[in-house]
């Protein structure tokens, strides 16, 4: 890879992503609408933000971007219920207004972070083709990000790639997550219960085979999809996941009532295509995540 260019690069996976970047020896540009002192010799931060397309063009010019990681958003379903102007602006706006820059600079590669939130409530197998019924303005508007990609695919010549990601877990995420939310209660000696929720299935992923599958896309070429399902290992009721806590931790109190939660239902996902085209397959299982996430949460806060 050329330089790449990391929306959100300061962002829960944009930090992952520009750490391993650098590792790599690939230039990267962390940008971000924060101002980050934050050098190295293979990354550089820049302050912007998504509206600003002289100044997307500009940075694209000056480091010779070639494609362009998509992290940057407004991050979570339930913040979207009271603030679902803040997440149109910042999701579809900010989007669009990336992939006007883009145009104008001449590059076409784009890696869109997408959601399993755009498919809502879904009893049977989800693919790719399932249907797209959103119960939250952030699954809209990661649909909705889908779409201008395909369309700026099939008019402008671009090459966008949105990866419809689940439910993500590991070091270091400070969004909402039940299971840092268990192993941190039960790591203080206290009792986590919940009235409800131990049957609803979630598709963990690793915040490691996010890293992953989204370097897989960034480097794709002659793919014949524009949008892949990107999951963990195998779907998990939450009661599941509580009993691998329990086998790590044996003296843990969990407390949780049958029912789903008020999320999205979803049954098994199918991730046949992000392994036929980009050579996906998640690498950790929930055993081997959850061990390695309670002992990081052992000394850090997140």
């Amino acid at each position: 890879m050329s330089a790449v260019m990391i929306t959100g690069g300061l962002g829960y996976v944009g930090r992952y992503l520009t750490k391993r970047l650098s590792e790599k020896g690939v230039q990267v540009v962390s940008y971000n609408r924060d101002y980050s002192e934050a050098r190295s010799e293979f990354m550089t931060s820049v302050q912007g933000e998504l509206f600003d397309i002289p100044r997307i063009v500009k940075t694209i010019q000056q480091f010779g971007v070639d494609r362009v990681i998509h992290t940057a958003a407004m991050s979570h379903p339930d913040l979207s219920i009271d603030l679902p102007i803040t997440t149109v602006a910042a999701n579809i706006d900010g989007t669009i207004h990336l992939l006007e820059a883009m145009r104008l600079a001449g590059i076409k590669k784009l890696v869109n972070f997408s959601s399993e939130t755009v498919y809502g409530h879904i009893d049977g197998v989800v693919n790719e083709r399932s249907p797209a019924n959103p119960t939250t303005p952030y699954g809209v508007t990661k649909l909705a990000t889908e779409h201008f990609g395909r369309v700026y695919n099939a008019l402008y010549g671009m090459e966008v790639i949105s990866l419809r990601i689940a439910e993500v877990y590991g070091p270091e995420n400070k969004m909402p997550q039940v299971l840092r939310d268990i192993l941190k209660t039960v790591h203080r000696g206290e009792k986590f219960s919940l009235p409800g929720g131990g049957d609803h299935r979630f598709h963990y992923i690793h915040v490691e085979d996010v890293v992953r599958a989204v370097l897989l896309a960034a480097q794709a070429k002659g793919i014949n999809g524009s949008v892949f399902n990107i999951a963990g290992d195998r779907p998990w009721k939450l009661h599941e996941a509580v009993d691998v806590i329990r086998k790590l931790i044996p003296d843990a109190s969990i407390e949780i009532g049958g029912g789903h939660w008020h999320l999205d239902r979803q049954g098994e996902w199918d991730l046949g295509a992000a392994e036929r085209e980009l050579g996906y397959r998640a690498e950790w299982t929930l055993e081997k995540g959850l061990e390695h996430y309670s002992n990081w949460l052992v000394d850090h806060e997140y």
